[in-house]
């Protein structure tokens, strides 16, 4: 695991090669390099971090559309599983008696029981 403040050779190459700012892709030909990179026949995983060199917190990944498209597949297979596995332990509880009351649940979620009766009353519950 690396410690706060460590920095590797590899961390160093990919900040050399692979962060760029708004002017080094619009004032070069490195847009086109990336896409002439991922322009093969197989999906690529080199990505490319791009920052608005005035504002360090604007910044975007470039990847390979194939690539993005394999790592979203992923993140729905993960949210899927999750969501079955809720459903499941929703079924093996749904007849059980519930062990904490309303009003501690109120209470460590810090709700307001104004809002919810409004909420209620109103029928407006998104």
């Amino acid at each position: 695991m690396i410690q706060s403040g460590t920095v590797t050779s590899e961390m160093l190459a990919f900040i050399k090669n692979q962060v760029l700012t708004v002017t080094d892709i619009t004032r070069s030909t490195k847009l086109t390099e990336i896409l002439d990179l991922y322009a093969a026949k197989l999906p690529s995983e080199d990505v490319f971090v791009v920052q608005n060199s005035r504002n360090k917190d604007a910044q975007a990944v470039i990847a390979d559309l194939e690539y993005f498209q394999e790592l979203l597949m992923y993140k729905e297979a993960v949210e899927q599983s999750i969501d079955e596995v809720m459903h499941q332990l929703v079924l093996e509880r749904k007849d059980k008696p519930a062990e904490i009351d309303l009003a501690h649940v109120i209470a460590d979620q810090d709700l307001d029981m104004e809002r919810i009766m409004k909420l209620v009353d109103n029928g407006d519950f998104e």
